[in-house]
């Protein structure tokens, strides 16, 4: 009877001091990831900083860029070249059409032959800022691939630490 409860004590403490070296090491993992998460946060507020910063210095500079373009249209597209172009409606339809995404029938009418009353220089400067605003699009896509590249790169790091 004796050896049983000398036995059964032994694993009784031998339960216990193993419990201790697993909380003991729990506790140290627990440590080490709030470690590794604060790095990647701190990392991750530096890369998403630069990040918009990039962005938003490309977008001004792509927005004074169209606006002056824009100005210039008179320049490059006189009155004169307005009174001798006519827009019809066809390619009006057709404008919208692309620009909505839409289908267009494939069957132009008499109508699409008429003026539109749309002047070249007017179909200049909207392109013009439609060029603009998909050139604003496509950094704000560059932004966040960056943005998404780089947070993959800081955990990867932290990760590896």
């Amino acid at each position: 009877m004796a050896g049983i409860l000398r036995a059964l004590i032994l694993l009784v403490a031998g339960g216990l001091v193993g419990a201790g070296l697993v909380w003991k090491e729990w506790a140290a993992e627990k440590r080490s990831a709030q470690t590794v998460a604060q790095v990647v946060t701190a990392g991750q507020d530096v890369v998403l900083r630069q990040v918009v910063t990039n962005y938003v210095d490309r977008v001004k500079t792509i927005k004074v860029q169209g606006e002056t373009r824009i100005k210039e249209v008179p320049i490059y597209v006189t009155a004169q070249d307005d009174a001798a172009c006519s827009i019809n409606a066809g390619f009006v339809r057709l404008w919208n059409a692309a620009n909505a995404g839409a289908t267009i029938s494939p069957d132009p009418g008499g109508a699409d032959a008429a003026p539109s009353g749309v002047s070249l220089s007017d179909t200049a400067a909207q392109h013009d800022r439609e060029a603009t605003y998909t050139h604003q699009l496509e950094e704000q896509l560059i932004a966040l691939q960056d943005a998404v590249s780089g947070v993959l790169e800081v955990a990867a790091a932290a990760a590896k630490q």
